[in-house]
């Protein structure tokens, strides 16, 4: 049972809304224009502000709904079918494993499992977007912080290492975005 659970959050994780979202609703492959990625960012650009708001509504409820289900039973589980959730929407099997950056994934999970973290991490993520107006550079930041107040906060040392992880795992889905954002070719999102 537990492992079904854990292969059903990874199903999950790995549906492409905005990619069906924009084939539906604009006829677009989000895939195809912006920076290719399957995010809400991309698909707000590529796609409209109401579809990229939608896709990010139901990727941020792929991450919470599972995991959240999950956490009823047990908080270890929780975060093993967060983990898979996440993981689906990174390596989508739909998308031949290619898929987003696992922000909004991200943030559905830990508002399931670690709901005051996610919201001081929230924070920082708009403070460094409003000053800076660069989303990759806020999400970053906003994972960076997560096993910084995981710790903080006292949280088990599951979370602490699940967060970490998960902070590494953004960051490292963000290098073609940090390296335009040394070579000033970042686009800002206004």
């Amino acid at each position: 049972m537990r492992y079904l659970f854990i292969f059903l959050a990874y199903l999950v994780g790995s549906i492409p809304f905005s990619l069906i979202l924009g084939l539906i609703f604009v006829k677009k492959d989000v895939r195809k224009e912006g920076s290719g990625n399957v995010g809400s960012t991309n698909a707000a650009r590529v796609l409209g502000y109401k579809i990229g708001l939608a896709t990010l509504v139901l990727d941020v409820s792929k991450g919470f709904i599972p995991t959240y289900i999950a956490s009823l039973y047990d908080p270890n589980l929780a975060i093993l079918v967060g983990l898979f959730a996440i993981l689906g929407h990174v390596f989508p099997i739909y998308l031949k494993f290619r898929g987003g950056k696992a922000v909004a994934t991200t943030i559905g999970v830990f508002l399931a499992i670690f709901p005051k973290g996610i919201l001081i991490a929230l924070v920082v993520f708009l403070l460094i977007f409003m000053l800076t107006k660069y989303v990759a550079l806020a999400s970053m930041s906003m994972a960076i912080s997560l096993p910084i107040i995981a710790y903080s906060l006292g949280s088990s040392l599951n979370m602490i290492y699940f967060s970490l992880f998960i902070a590494i795992l953004i960051v490292y889905r963000h290098k073609s975005n940090i390296k335009n954002l040394l070579t000033k070719k970042e686009d800002k999102f206004i």
